[in-house]
């Protein structure tokens, strides 16, 4: 078996590693996050940033996100404004970029990282979430990473925290999806996958965009959900997988969908119900917050088996390599 296989079947182990992870870092630190915060990451942990972003800003504060070398050679371009605190993230903790721009911090500075590890030492705080991979992509960190981080956000911003044993289950939940998954892929040889989401959802479909780059060295293309109807539907024909990530449907998905499969696209739908596509995975009612947590094996799933299915290693992706540095 793959090591990533193994990695995304850990998510809901993951989920517990966070959770014991964020209880650590309250009983040391008396440090709460504060409201205005910039986030920076390279690649998955890039996209990750989003929608901590996000979720820094439906909670009341104010979150940005950009690339860490966006904001090393261009920050003057985006609205930072003035931050409390800079967080970092890279699971391995020596992501040149990463170390740089925590470097170049003239505020309070954050690691969220899987190790002790140069981010960490730079840091004045620092999350250890020990989600270990074998793996060149991430995976179940991924998501690991985001609950802890979420958790910390919550009890920062007195907000009461989620259940992780709970989340865990939902998690192992979505994972039961996985034959359901390979069957889609062993039954459809789709060439080309357009992944869509909107508000906190959209960032998590960047992220499947590149996991499917990664593991299958394939064309993927990702778009706030709506936004695809504005020329970049052109590409959608009878080859294409249109995964449509959509936590509540309302009318318009069930338009884009019928849209979608009126140019031959097939369509997979995650979320609470069926917009009438071509394929469903049904996703439990959370609290929105939540909802990046239960997409997130899916597209994984769906990244590993089509890499599978093209004979390639997931494990072991063309030019790629665990720890990237300059």
């Amino acid at each position: 078996m793959h090591a990533t296989l193994r990695e995304i079947r850990k998510t809901p182990e993951g989920v517990k590693i966070a959770q014991r992870a964020f209880e650590d870092f309250i009983a040391h630190h008396d440090f709460r996050l504060p409201r205005e915060v910039v986030y920076t990451g390279c690649g998955s942990s890039h996209f990750l940033s989003q929608p901590l972003a996000m979720a820094t800003t439906r909670l009341g504060g104010r979150g940005v996100s950009l690339p860490c070398s966006e904001l090393l050679y261009s920050r003057e371009f985006y609205p930072i404004g003035n931050p409390e605190l800079l967080v970092a993230i890279s699971r391995s903790g020596e992501t040149t970029e990463a170390v740089n721009a925590l470097k170049s911090a003239g505020v309070p500075k954050f690691a969220l990282t899987a190790y002790e590890s140069t981010l960490s030492r730079e840091a004045d705080y620092s999350l250890i979430v020990p989600a270990h991979e074998e793996s060149v992509v991430m995976t179940h960190s991924f998501t690991a990473f985001y609950f802890a981080y979420l958790q910390l956000l919550l009890e920062s911003f007195g907000r009461e925290t989620f259940d992780a044993e709970k989340t865990a289950g939902l998690t192992k939940e979505m994972i039961r999806n996985e034959s359901y998954i390979r069957e889609i892929v062993e039954n459809f040889d789709f060439r080309n996958v357009i992944f869509l989401g909107s508000g906190i959802l959209y960032p998590i479909a960047l992220e499947a965009m590149l996991k499917m780059k990664e593991m299958a060295i394939f064309w993927s293309e990702a778009y706030p959900t709506f936004e695809v109807r504005h020329g970049f539907k052109s590409i959608a024909d009878e080859g294409t997988l249109v995964v449509l990530l959509a936590d509540k449907p309302f009318d318009w998905h069930d338009k884009l969908t019928e849209e979608f499969r009126g140019q031959g696209a097939r369509v997979l739908t995650v979320g609470r119900r069926n917009t009438g596509a071509d394929y469903f995975i049904e996703t439990p009612e959370v609290d929105e917050l939540l909802t990046p947590v239960l997409h997130l094996p899916v597209i994984q799933l769906l990244a590993y088996y089509k890499a599978v299915s093209l004979g390639l290693n997931p494990d072991r992706p063309r030019f790629l390599s665990k720890v990237v540095k300059w």
